[in-house]
């Protein structure tokens, strides 16, 4: 009767855990005793998890124990479930939500048998395998030590895991390190400014600035072995300000964006150091066959395609691999007033942006009895496309790009190939123009990608085509419409600020990582642990609570606490004084 009440009462929040507590016949280590005081215990592998004589009075008192931690605390995280004595106590003292990891599936069905849980069910979270789920605030650990004795490996793995978490809660410190060029380039420049949003501290290694020399180094010679060697050179001085910036700033996490040009020494001194690393592969992996020989030197290798590229990832015994898809940067990519000048320079009925690769210079073809534009570079000027081609076919930054995106009735968005005059049967990822244009508020006509499917709900977010001429009958239609390509627009957009903006993939990338632990950097440690010094402190002495405005940060130095003092207003505090005359002292 009492399992049959619990387990009704948890298919409310958890179906799948329910499913399981009820079909489960495997073998139980688990024993039921009866305590002194006529309640029950349980003893697993000669360990018991409760007082023999009154676990009711054991659990107040362990409430007790940590009641400093749970009032601070905004959500609580508890090792161990046993037969629930000690959550039941908690949940009569806080209505902070708790999180309670229990790895013994036996145990739990014993406390589900036993004891009634129903007035803490709704609002107590159970984990039993060893996925963390994101830690979002200020949360305490409480540990139920016979819990934490069964199984120390388990709890130690979580309890990395949650670290992981409140340092990427806390801020972390990194490092990202763009290409010379091309297209990943302002890639990493969003990626910085949305960890810096997101509250972390961050370093851009721009290397745009040895964009002349790289050049210089194609123009110089027509030797290709000589190029390589150049290149080689050029990448082994970058690889080692990188490595010098690297201690410097002392990193916990290196983010390094496709064509990143890190040598195999730079990243296995990282490795050597702890430093967790990150690359992020936006490209196609059957053009750009480079990954083979980096994929395996970092810690997680982010890509946008999964599928058959995730197969050969597996066939070169690479395991470290995740999917994350482009995005928009919602500062750049937005919906801009433009003057009548402007949306007569840049307007048409429809418009392309991209480069003249081989299936667009042909696709193209089939549209030029419309008003279109094309911008971007490498297109045949001697072609019947030219007097569509903009500026002679001149590179165009990101700023009249978003101009461009507004001021087109229709924006073509043809997914490149090097190979087909059309579109791509294999399209397997996503551009960044998919996402661009409709964060710019622009209506898109896009060629069918399968990787579509869950980033936007076809016929709502945006419309696709097949072929030419069903992308023909399309451009009609939505021309002599423009209310519904409004409509069409303006919910896209919003899709992609809730759930495609690069805030949105570092976030995802950040998860990944707290999944699996971060490493703690070898660096030498600056400062003083700020948790540490306000236990030491008493956290409601005087001190303590002026070091508590800290909280915020691990680590803090003498130098910064007086910075921030001379840059407040009012009255000196005792504490402000003594910190203030250590100064004089240090100096």
């Amino acid at each position: 009767m009492i399992f049959e009440k619990n387990i009704s009462e948890l298919r409310r929040t958890d179906s799948e855990l329910a499913e399981t507590l009820s079909n489960w016949s495997g073998r139980s280590e688990v024993e039921v005793v009866n305590t002194k005081k006529n309640t029950l215990s349980l003893r697993v592998n000669n360990i018991t998890l409760h007082s023999l004589y009154d676990p009711q009075k054991e659990a107040e008192d362990w409430v007790k124990y940590y009641e400093g931690e749970i009032a601070k605390a905004e959500s609580l995280y508890v090792f161990g479930f046993g037969l629930g004595y000690h959550l039941l106590a908690l949940c009569r003292v806080t209505d902070s939500p708790v999180c309670v990891f229990e790895p013994r599936i036996e145990v739990l069905r014993k406390a589900f048998e036993n004891i009634d849980l129903t007035t803490i069910l709704s609002r107590t979270r159970i984990t039993t395998d060893c996925r963390v789920p994101a830690v979002n605030n200020c949360f305490a650990l409480l540990h139920h030590k016979p819990s934490v004795t069964l199984n120390h490996k388990y709890f130690d793995e979580i309890q990395v895991k949650l670290k992981s978490w409140e340092a990427i809660r806390r801020g972390l410190r990194i490092l990202v390190v763009g290409p010379i060029y091309g297209g990943s380039l302002p890639v990493a420049r969003y990626c910085s400014s949305s960890l810096i949003k997101m509250g972390h501290s961050v370093e851009l290694i721009d290397n745009s600035r040895f964009e002349n020399e790289l050049f210089y180094a194609k123009d110089i010679s027509d030797n290709r072995e000589r190029y390589t060697r150049m290149m080689q050179y050029l990448s082994s001085f970058i690889s080692e300000a990188v490595t010098a910036r690297c201690e410097t700033f002392k990193p916990d996490l290196v983010l390094v964006l496709a064509q990143a040009p890190l040598t195999a020494d730079c990243l296995e001194h990282l490795r050597q150091k702890k430093v967790n690393t990150a690359y992020w592969f936006v490209e196609d992996f059957r053009l750009m066959e480079y990954w083979k020989n980096i994929a395996g030197y970092y810690d997680f290798f982010f890509t946008i395609q999964k599928g058959q590229f995730f197969t050969e990832l597996q066939r070169a015994g690479i395991t470290n691999y995740h999917y994350l898809p482009m995005a928009a940067c919602p500062d750049n990519h937005k919906p801009v007033r433009l003057s009548d000048e402007e949306m007569k320079y840049y307007g048409s009925d429809l418009s392309f942006v991209g480069a003249g690769y081989y299936n667009r210079r042909h696709f193209m073809r089939g549209l030029l009895d419309f008003d279109i534009k094309i911008w971007g570079s490498d297109w045949d000027l001697h072609s019947d496309l030219a007097h569509c081609v903009q500026r002679g076919g001149a590179w165009i930054d990101t700023d009249e790009i978003v101009k461009i995106f507004n001021a087109s009735g229709i924006n073509i968005n043809l997914h490149s190939s090097t190979y087909h005059k059309g579109i791509n049967p294999c399209g397997d990822f996503i551009n960044p123009r998919t996402f661009e244009i409709i964060a710019c508020g622009g209506f898109q006509l896009a060629d069918r990608r399968l990787a579509l499917e869950g980033l936007f709900e076809e016929g709502q977010d945006i419309i696709v085509f097949e072929d030419l001429q069903d992308l023909r009958s399309k451009v009609a239609y939505y021309l002599d419409n423009p209310e519904e390509r409004k409509r069409i627009a303006g919910r896209g957009r919003q899709r992609v600020l809730r759930e495609h903006t690069y805030e949105n993939r570092m976030g995802e990338m950040l998860e990944v990582i707290a999944a699996k632990g971060l490493t703690q950097p070898l660096w030498p440690e600056e400062g003083e642990d700020v948790e540490g010094l306000i236990k030491e402190s008493g956290s409601d002495s005087e001190l303590g609570q002026y070091l508590s405005r800290f909280s915020d940060k691990r680590r803090i130095t003498l130098s910064e606490i007086t910075e921030e003092i001379s840059g407040s207003e009012g009255e000196i505090s005792k504490p402000e004084g003594i910190f203030m005359l250590m100064n004089e002292f240090v100096r």
